[in-house]
């Protein structure tokens, strides 16, 4: 039984035992005036006023006693209180996740801001819910729900299966609607991803310089301890081994710091000029140091790119030092910058090669509009090349580049997965063009800003 049954019940209840008690009062007051007035106790003119005081006072009681008629409200013909739909659209548009209400039509009458940018679309109320929700889970989910009147969560993944969401589902004031609220777990989920790649990357990779180094200890301790002419020998290969596990550490850090974040873009505009001439500044010492000519090529005006700076110092770093390193003495490697009307055209730019004949892949495709404008940088080395067969396998963990370029170069193998992941996050490309014998090129290409920083020209 609702509220408003109950009081109009308790209204219908009240009106016979207040008339009781008003002909109860009334009538036993009178009797007994009355047999005052005929006894002579009570002269005719007192018991008359008596009377009229004891009626007005019952009559007092009688309307002052009367409850109070209960606010009834207007319904719709669909059983909804006018005021409670804009209450439902105020209460789902103030919600400091993504949220929507779905009706018993199964259309998603309205939803918030952050729940378009959730599902990438510009319009979601009025929709059916099916054409919004495409996670099978969740229309199942929402359908129980309506039925069931329970309330549920579902775990599901999205974008590219790395961000994780939880729906909470709770049934609406009408019949068969739901509310559905998303909360993003992708952190989490990160977190948890990247420990346990953390753990097994790194006990699978130190267990090398571990083993070398024990057993250089044992040599040194057993057979080799008197022959102190070897032991020059045998530090400078434990140096070598350590030096690796520190690199080894770091560069797991490193790519478990930014995998944690790729699923979130950076929010502040730099110049990618600035970030350009620093970085490429700072690396001369070792282009001089392995013989190598650095020639570094930019247009004169800004470039401005929402990034975070030593995400892209590092990305420029790890591209520029593998090319250094892979160009041999006397080699050349040429650092170009550039700025395209659109990521289509600058996917093109940032590989293009000396021979049109040369091999490419794209390592990872952008996540931004093919039309925006872009900026790309393009380096190029001079060095033995990539073989056609391992030009797909670049950007993999512990990938090591002088597998496929024949040389014996010292590295972890996590710097172009470093690139990857942070191009990822900056919704940019990365791709490379290779010929053996003729060298090799790596392009990344990323939006531009149109925040105010902007002079640049296409």
């Amino acid at each position: 039984m609702s509220a408003s049954d109950s009081q109009r019940n308790r209204r219908i209840v009240s009106r016979p035992e207040r008339a009781r008690d008003f002909i109860v009062l009334t009538g036993g007051g009178a009797a007994l005036l009355s047999l005052l007035v005929a006894s002579g106790a009570l002269g005719f003119i007192e018991g008359v006023m008596a009377a009229i005081v004891l009626f007005a006072g019952a009559l007092a009681y009688y309307v002052g006693s009367v409850p109070p008629e209960p606010r009834v409200e207007q319904v719709t013909e669909a059983g909804a209180q006018p005021g409670l739909a804009e209450s439902i659209k105020a209460l789902v548009r103030a919600l400091p996740f993504p949220g929507l209400y779905i009706t018993p039509d199964e259309r998603i009458e309205v939803a918030n801001q952050r729940c378009t940018q959730l599902f990438r679309v510009s319009s979601i109320e009025g929709a059916l819910k099916s054409v919004i929700i495409r996670q099978p889970d969740v229309l199942m989910a929402t359908d129980r729900v309506a039925r069931t009147g329970a309330s549920e969560r579902v775990e599901f993944l999205t974008g590219e299966g790395d961000e994780l969401w939880l729906a909470h589902l709770t049934p609406g004031p009408d019949r068969h609607s739901v509310f559905v609220i998303f909360e993003d777990r992708t952190a989490v989920h990160r977190a948890e991803r990247a420990r346990a790649d953390f753990l097994a990357n790194a006990s699978h990779e130190l267990r090398t310089p571990l083993t070398a180094l024990a057993g250089f200890i044992e040599t040194m301790l057993g057979p080799a301890h008197d022959d102190r002419e070897s032991w020059d020998g045998f530090l400078e290969i434990m140096h070598q081994q350590t030096d690796r596990m520190r690199h080894l550490v770091a560069d797991l850090l490193s790519l478990s710091r930014i995998e944690f974040s790729e699923h979130k873009a950076p929010d502040t505009v730099v110049n990618l000029a600035d970030i350009m001439s620093q970085t490429i500044l700072s690396l001369q010492p070792l282009a001089a140091d392995k013989k190598v000519r650095l020639d570094f090529h930019m247009p004169p005006h800004a470039i401005p790119i929402t990034a975070k700076w030593d995400e892209i110092a590092q990305v420029i770093q790890n591209l520029v030092s593998n090319a250094i390193k892979y160009s041999g003495d006397d080699g050349r490697v040429t650092v170009t910058v550039g700025t395209s009307p659109s990521m289509s055209e600058a996917g093109r730019k940032a590989i293009e090669h000396l021979h049109k004949h040369a091999d490419r892949s794209t390592l990872l495709q952008p996540r931004a509009s093919t039309e925006v404008r872009a900026a790309w940088v393009r380096v190029s080395d001079e060095g033995a090349g990539v073989a056609r067969q391992h030009l797909s396998r670049l950007g993999e963990r512990f990938y090591r580049a002088d597998e496929s370029r024949g040389g014996e170069i010292e590295g972890t193998g996590l710097g172009l997965a470093i690139v990857k992941h942070i191009m990822a996050r900056h919704r940019g490309g990365l791709a490379v063009a290779s010929r053996e014998g003729d060298g090799a090129v790596f392009g990344v290409w990323l939006p531009i800003s149109d925040a105010e920083l902007d002079t640049a020209e296409d």
